[in-house]
């Protein structure tokens, strides 16, 4: 009878969760790319490269730009294979691995049935998509994706794979994971560290040690790249010192570590996952070496940004995907405790606690009087990020933004040399696939590389007033 109302609630978890998750995969079916840098790398940077070979555009990134040699290499072949269907695939298949990503890492540390595998790796991802302060640059930013994401996926593997003792394709995520972002780079040396305090037997086998030392040379090609420094001098003139911009870490850690506790159901899952979860045991130090690592990954993670671009620049979807690790840190803890089993009605009141906070978060009505006349559904405020997702998407608001991008491709294919004006953008307001900040098309000079994306460059595009 208990573990039956364990796998109800279990289950119960996971509809709420694929609830949450399942609108941003549906978005992607509207995606467009949008100015900076998207259309930069779909345009080979405005045909800047084209006469130049692969590896000597990888070359000329490492001298000039930085030293992420693995996402480098991943965008330049943007130019190669971008078609609007081909790209929709790519982002719809990049968030199905990371969803892989993480049910293999899962995998690796409970030893369990596969369906409580789903059930955590939904939950997981849920908290993601719950907590995303800027869901354009977190999911549908092509340069995100493929820089910060495609970390991340590394890295949950590189997990995975140290859990099932598979040394040599460790190193290979090691190496992939250190070339894309300085935020995986750190968070591999805390996974290689935490190995050997947690097993320091292994340092006494070859393949280890032939792992740690291929970290530590890919961690020198990304760190010493020429490139790195010629990035940090644009930041030269930040007001900052040195101890303002730690401090800085430590309270953008702590910020964050609010903001999950109290806008996330990450309370309620952790009480409602120690009815279901497999149990994991773990020695008072190891228990210990784990909760640390879980509370000071945010900031730790944050201190590459901050510190190289003293505090000027930090992206909202850097911060978003932290909670990833630390929910599976989280729930190795949980499942190390004493199982607490809940009652059917105390189980059946969080599972609906964590769909409505998890999906919806605080519903209220918008009673402005001010602007164009609002229809009854778009009256309702949802807070919630997947909740929102789904208005947008119910509401057609997403439709008709991808149908006026559609119209402005056909406005710039007629458009002949010199200025191409198009009509104004629909939907884009409260709209996840959009992001004004980086659309050139709406600033004086517009966007002299967009004609790329329908093989009409020479053009400048400018949109005319929104809606």
């Amino acid at each position: 009878m208990k573990i039956r109302k364990a796998r109800l609630t279990a289950w119960g978890i996971a509809a709420a969760a694929a609830i949450a998750v399942l609108p941003f995969l549906l978005l992607c079916a509207y995606w467009h790319p949008v100015g900076t840098h998207a259309v930069d790398w779909i345009s080979n940077w405005g045909g800047r490269y084209e006469k130049v070979s692969y590896w000597a555009q990888q070359l000329d990134w490492y001298r000039t730009t930085m030293g992420r040699y693995t996402s480098t290499a991943l965008l330049s072949t943007t130019h190669h294979w971008y078609s609007l269907p081909v790209a929709r695939c790519v982002f719809l298949a990049l968030h199905l691995l990371l969803g892989g990503a993480v049910y293999y890492c899962v995998r690796g540390v409970f030893r369990a049935a596969l369906g409580v595998h789903l059930v955590i790796t939904l939950a997981v991802l849920a908290l993601y998509v719950s907590n995303l302060s800027n869901p354009y640059d977190s999911l549908y930013r092509l340069t995100g994706l493929l820089i910060y994401q495609t970390g991340l996926i590394a890295t949950l593997l590189l997990a995975g794979l140290l859990c099932r003792g598979k040394v040599g394709w460790a190193a290979v995520a090691v190496v992939f994971a250190a070339g894309t972002n300085e935020i995986s780079l750190v968070q591999c040396g805390g996974l290689l560290i935490g190995l050997v305090v947690y097993r320091p037997e292994l340092l006494r086998r070859s393949d280890t040690l032939v792992l740690l030392a291929t970290a530590i040379f890919a961690a020198t090609v990304a760190l010493a790249a020429p490139g790195n420094w010629v990035r940090a001098a644009l930041y030269q003139t930040s007001t900052h010192s040195l101890p303002e911009s730690f401090a800085l870490v430590v309270a953008t850690g702590l910020f964050t570590w609010l903001s999950w506790l109290s806008s996330t159901a990450l309370l309620p899952l952790i009480l409602v996952g120690s009815s279901f979860l497999p149990r994991v045991t773990l020695s008072r130090k190891n228990f210990l070496l784990l909760g640390t690592a879980a509370i000071v990954a945010p900031p730790i993670s944050f201190t590459p940004v901050l510190l190289a671009t003293r505090a000027e620049s930090f992206p909202e979807g850097i911060a978003d995907w932290q909670i990833i690790p630390v929910a599976l840190l989280l729930s190795v803890l949980v499942a190390s405790r004493p199982r607490y089993l809940l009652s059917t009605w105390q189980s059946a009141l969080l599972v609906v606690l964590i769909g409505l906070v998890g999906t919806l978060g605080r519903v209220s009505i918008d009673r402005r009087r001010d602007g164009a006349v609002a229809s009854p559904w778009e009256r309702i405020v949802l807070t919630a990020p997947p909740g929102r997702a789904w208005q947008q998407l119910l509401s057609g608001r997403s439709a008709a933004y991808s149908a006026s991008v559609e119209r402005q491709y056909g406005e710039v294919r007629r458009c002949t040399q010199g200025i191409c004006r198009v009509s104004s953008l629909e939907g884009q307001f409260d709209n996840y696939l959009y992001d004004v900040s980086y659309d050139r098309r709406s600033r004086a000079g517009g966007d002299v590389w967009f004609g790329y994306l329908v093989n009409h460059s020479g053009v400048t595009v400018v949109s005319q007033h929104w809606d």
